[in-house]
């Protein structure tokens, strides 16, 4: 409402009344003002090169500048970012994928610095350097930058630098921009290490330190490489032979931090191409990827993620559930001997389970498998506890309790498959938590490999004993009683004989 919209409904009575009137409602109109738009008078814009840099371990970032707005991303410590504008105690900051979100002003430390002080000069050193629209390999290319073009770096964010040429900018690998700080060629070996050894399945050695260099050798993980400088992250090896490249530093660990790491808890990749992010969240951006066997040191855990010192000396976050973990000599206890096993045979009692189109009662086939397995691994040296050993009815909450009581190492919840569609058949691994999607893929692995039945892969399934667990839980379907065929060979000796092996396997390659 306008003042044209209010003057009119108090224009009555004498002329003096008129006036007072009038003089009222301007004073009212003017004081609307200001009950109406607090917040835009107290938003300021932000000095040119304004930045915080965030102080506390995890801080939440939010779509407005309050706690009561959403939280829309994730700020670790040390992490600098431009300032937009204030809000009071709120500062409105630019976040890697490019979007604008609001952090609390007492979580980060503020600084104003000039252009001349925050930003930095830097020299293109790849042959051809991609930059892109956000921090994240998969982010579109926006432009490129030939070798030794001049480039001010405006931002530094794990691993990436925020990059500004002329009308280019946008996000590259750090590495591959020297500011005066990262270029040691023709000196020894950086940190004076002499040796490193191949991080990787399989590592390019080039004959520049380029991406694009031509490739003189290959080697294979474990090779022991000479160091003789380096370069931009690259490393001058020679190998045994003589043969003289280059080779990314990010694919090698030196020879003295192996033998330090060996009472660090670590994180091998199960995949090629896992993504290795910036924050703990699916939707963070990747900062680099690794391949299957690659292993990297944990500096700590957050809920299912794992913080990991990469090779460069950065750090990143990978998902616990593309992981195998392997902790120090003294914690790792290697191999089943004195691990607490909990093995669930399913149903029994009253609950007889699915019945396979031949007659067969599920009940009955978890129980034989279970006792099977409890056989083999108590002569390992394991802990086993079965939650039935004949046929009773156990309910779901009294297997958990099992497990939870006995702070069980592994918890086995063994079980047969039925469909209407008789022709479906194979095995199935189910996990609930994250956490568990290692101990599923290696015991699933282990029994594909003996078995010879479909495997139907590793898949998520919200069962409780599995569910409700919190030990380390997996829930078998290991064939389809209602396929006969299939029927058949799960009642034979030689099935049961090698999904119990595959089993056993499994565990025991998951406690190494």
């Amino acid at each position: 409402m306008n003042s044209a919209q209010i003057l009119p409904s108090i224009q009555t009575g004498t002329r003096g009344g008129y006036v007072k009137k009038k003089i009222m409602a301007m004073a009212l109109f003017v004081m609307l003002i200001f009950l109406v738009a607090p917040a835009a008078l107290r938003t300021v814009s932000a000095k040119a090169n304004e930045t915080v840099t965030v102080t506390h371990e995890i801080v939440y970032i939010r779509s407005g500048p309050g706690l009561s707005y959403p939280i829309i991303g994730e700020a670790l410590q040390n992490e600098t970012f431009a300032v937009l504008q204030k809000d009071g105690d709120w500062r409105q900051i630019r976040m890697p994928s490019g979007d604008a979100g609001w952090i609390a002003g007492w979580l980060v430390e503020e600084s104003s610095n000039k252009t001349t002080q925050s930003a930095k000069m830097g020299v293109v050193t790849a042959d051809i350097l991609r930059v892109r629209e956000s921090p994240d390999l998969t982010a579109p290319v926006v432009s490129s930058l030939a070798k030794n073009i001049e480039v001010t770096v405006t931002e530094m964010h794990n691993g990436w630098a925020h990059i500004e040429s002329g009308s280019v900018s946008g996000w590259t690998s750090s590495q591959y921009v020297h500011t005066g700080k990262n270029k040691n060629t023709g000196e020894a070996a950086e940190g004076g290490l002499s040796a490193s050894i191949v991080a990787a399945s399989k590592l390019n050695i080039r004959k520049s330190p380029s991406l694009h260099g031509e490739t003189v050798a290959t080697a294979s993980y474990g090779t022991r490489l000479q160091i003789t400088g380096a370069d931009h992250g690259w490393y001058e090896v020679v190998l045994d032979n003589g043969t003289h490249g280059w080779v990314a530093g990010y694919y090698v660990e030196h020879e003295n931090q192996v033998e330090k790491a060996e009472n660090v808890e670590k994180v091998k990749l199960l995949y090629d191409h896992t993504n290795l992010r910036s924050q703990p969240l699916s939707s963070a951006p990747a900062v680099a990827r690794g391949n299957a066997g690659e292993s990297y040191p944990v500096i700590k855990q957050a809920g299912d993620w794992y913080e990991i010192r990469l090779n460069s000396g950065a750090t990143a976050y990978v998902a616990s559930w593309v992981v195998q973990t392997s902790r120090p000599a003294g914690k790792n206890r290697p191999g089943l001997k004195g691990k607490t096993i909990v093995i669930d045979p399913g149903h029994g009692g009253f609950d007889n389970g699915t019945t396979g189109a031949g007659g067969t009662l599920e009940k009955l086939v978890t129980l034989k498998t279970a006792n099977a397995l409890y056989k083999k691994l108590v002569n390992a040296g394991a802990k086993v506890i079965l939650t039935r050993d004949s046929d009773t009815y156990v309910s779901l909450p009294q297997r958990v309790a099992v497990s939870n009581a006995n702070h069980a190492d592994a918890f086995v919840s063994i079980h047969f498959d039925s469909s209407e569609d008789e022709s479906i058949s194979g095995h199935t691994t189910y996990y609930y938590h994250p956490r568990d999607f290692t101990l599923a893929s290696i015991v699933s692995k282990n029994i594909s490999r003996l078995i010879g039945t479909n495997d139907r892969g590793v898949k998520f399934g919200d069962f409780h004993v599995i569910r409700e667990n919190e030990q380390p839980a997996i829930l078998l379907e290991l064939g389809y009683l209602s396929n006969p065929k299939e029927e058949k060979l799960i009642l034979g000796k030689s099935f049961q004989t090698k999904a119990v092996t595959g089993i056993y396997d499994g565990l025991q390659q998951y406690f190494q």
